[in-house]
């Protein structure tokens, strides 16, 4: 089971079913369409998937979800509690999620991001991600668009 330490307060592992109350209070702060509990439960089944946490003194600070297909890998969502964002965890977790993405030889990572989240563009630019198309209307909550963003993996 995978159980990085990336310091003493940060530690990233597998998201287990007795992590999903913590996510969904997450996932509601976060997102305007929050997924469902049933949603993240259903993901940790799916053999193309894996979902990790971030733990910070016992508390879940953040968690990402990716799908690996072959050679491509597609970042699901992935979300800090407000009181933990800027520490470093967003990117953490996304490295960890490449990092499994490697692993299992994908060569690519996309994502969709909503071009108004100055933050989360602002990391996975840092993160080496580009720009690669657009979803029109992608968010069904008021039809922004999605930008989509791209990664290679070698």
């Amino acid at each position: 089971m995978l159980n990085k330490v990336l310091n003493p307060d940060f530690i990233i592992r597998k998201m287990v079913p007795q992590d999903i109350e913590a996510i969904m209070a997450i996932e509601k702060e976060a997102f305007s369409m929050p997924w469902s509990k049933e949603s993240y439960l259903a993901e940790m089944k799916n053999q193309f998937a894996c979902y990790l946490i971030c733990d910070v003194g016992g508390q879940i600070a953040g968690y990402g979800g990716i799908w690996i297909v072959f050679e491509e890998a597609h970042i699901t969502n992935i979300a800090v509690n407000a009181e933990f964002r800027r520490r470093g965890i967003g990117s953490a977790i996304m490295l960890e999620l490449e990092k499994k993405a490697r692993e299992k030889k994908a060569v690519r990572i996309l994502l969709e991001v909503r071009p108004s989240n100055d933050p989360a563009l602002k990391t996975y630019k840092k993160l080496g991600y580009m720009p690669s198309n657009v979803r029109k209307e992608y968010y069904s909550d008021n039809g922004e668009d999605a930008l989509i963003m791209m990664k290679l993996l070698f």
